[in-house]
């Protein structure tokens, strides 16, 4: 699935990549669009704050008039969201496409040349296969200590003791399945250039967590070993490898942070970015009155959210941990921006006019409850009369709608009350003119 997500995200990163020649940039300029083709989202959910924020009162009074009553303080709730047009989980849509993008953001970082080389999809296939076959062997070489030894001697060391490659490789063969041609070609590499099977085995030069990944995450390797031996590859995927910069700032983005190198910083900026997203918006949702007491089931996915990144920077290549910084500094821009441009003042009058617009379609949320209503057998509006009746007090447009249902619903009674005792052949001829004259009982 996030392969298929990731293929038109790959197209856009190769366009940034094309324009500045560096991942890392082309990494914030793709963070920065994807930011952009949000922002009606993120006004959307601004707009469904503010309307909840407006209902908080009304909350708190259905609340205290229903505390004994669960079923219906909530059947109450839900027609008050429904009557506003507001839905409780309006955040949610935005909170998984965020991640969506970030799932197939790490398949961009882990496959660039899949992704932004442009290359023959069986030329990188076949790269990757190759660092895949050569690391395999040299740890099957690694492990292979003779009786008396410390440390398994390296293929030159076995070289010049006079060893027969060739041969030896076949009998490491067994776990690995190779062609005895690619055997042949292998021991024709390793003797050409000797030190590379030290050179695999060297975790600082071939990430063993990435090897951990076959040829799904060889591609990083490829990156690195072209550029050492690029004559294991084929001509333009050397080339490529040449010419590409994978970095940002001088960090190499497909190197995994740790604690002992410098590449600690990438979690640690990765986590006090969330962590001032977090208390920025909070800050801001209290400064325009918004509701964030309404919205607590999502406050402790906010306050995780930074402890995630920070595991998620120390769990994939430095790539996913720079993306994410990028994601939450413009995201703090973006949501200050959004807040000191929607004050309460504006919103409300924003709020006003969509309130007034006649025959808007009804959203997902709405068409649910009418659903649900249908299935218990229709709405009586009794929810609607208690509070009108209590201490809730309606808007002088709600209150017009609620006596327009009113009046609808008794029209309607006395209209199916009077065609009981009415000629059918009446009922018929009133039939047959409404539908000639466009005439109906709305």
């Amino acid at each position: 699935m996030f392969r298929i997500l990731a293929i038109p995200f790959g197209w856009l990163m190769r366009g940034c990549y094309i324009l500045v020649k560096n991942y890392g940039l082309a990494l914030f300029i793709f963070t920065f669009i994807i930011k952009l083709i949000m922002l009606p989202s993120s006004i959307k959910q601004q707009k469904s704050s503010a309307r909840m924020a407006r209902l908080a009162p009304k909350r708190e009074q259905i609340m205290k008039k229903y505390a004994n009553n669960r079923e219906k303080q909530n059947e109450a709730m839900m027609e008050l969201y429904n009557q506003e047009g507001v839905s409780p989980t309006g955040g949610c849509g935005t909170m998984i496409i965020t991640y969506l993008i970030l799932f197939a953001i790490i398949e961009v970082v882990y496959a660039p040349m899949t992704y932004i080389s442009g290359l023959d999809s069986e030329k990188i296939t076949a790269a990757s296969q190759t660092v895949v076959n050569y690391y395999q062997m040299s740890q099957a070489v690694k492990n292979d200590i003779p009786e008396g030894f410390a440390a398994a001697p390296t293929i030159s060391q076995r070289l010049a003791e006079g060893t027969n490659l060739e041969e030896l490789l076949k009998g490491y063969n067994e776990n690995l399945k190779l062609d005895d041609s690619v055997i042949s070609e292998m021991a024709a590499t390793f003797e050409a250039n000797p030190g590379l099977d030290e050179y695999f085995n060297n975790e600082s030069k071939v990430s063993k967590r990435l090897m951990a990944g076959g040829t799904a995450r060889a591609e990083l390797v490829v990156l690195s070993v072209a550029k050492d031996y690029p004559q294991l590859f084929d001509s333009e995927i050397s080339d490529f490898c040449d010419s590409f910069n994978y970095t940002f700032l001088g960090f190499y983005l497909g190197e995994y942070p740790s604690w002992k190198s410098v590449y600690i910083l990438i979690p640690i900026l990765s986590f006090l970015s969330q962590i001032a997203l977090t208390i920025i918006s909070q800050f801001m949702m209290k400064r325009n009155k918004q509701d964030v007491q309404g919205s607590k089931g999502m406050m402790g996915m906010l306050y995780a959210l930074p402890i995630i990144s920070f595991i998620i920077a120390f769990s994939f290549p430095a790539g996913i941990g720079i993306y994410w910084i990028f994601s939450s500094v413009l995201s703090l821009v973006q949501t200050v921006c959004v807040n000191l441009y929607f004050t309460p003042e504006r919103m409300e009058k924003i709020l006003a006019k969509e309130a007034k617009k006649k025959g808007r379609r009804p959203s997902l949320y709405q068409m649910a409850l009418e659903q649900q209503k249908a299935q218990q057998g229709g709405a009586d509006g009794s929810l609607l009369n208690d509070l009108d009746s209590g201490d809730v007090k309606l808007s002088k447009n709600e209150r017009k709608e609620i006596e327009r249902q009113k009046i609808n619903e008794a029209r309607k009674k006395l209209v199916d009350d009077d065609e009981e005792n009415v000629d059918p052949r009446i009922l018929e001829a009133r039939r047959r003119m409404a539908e000639k004259y466009g005439d109906s009982d709305d």
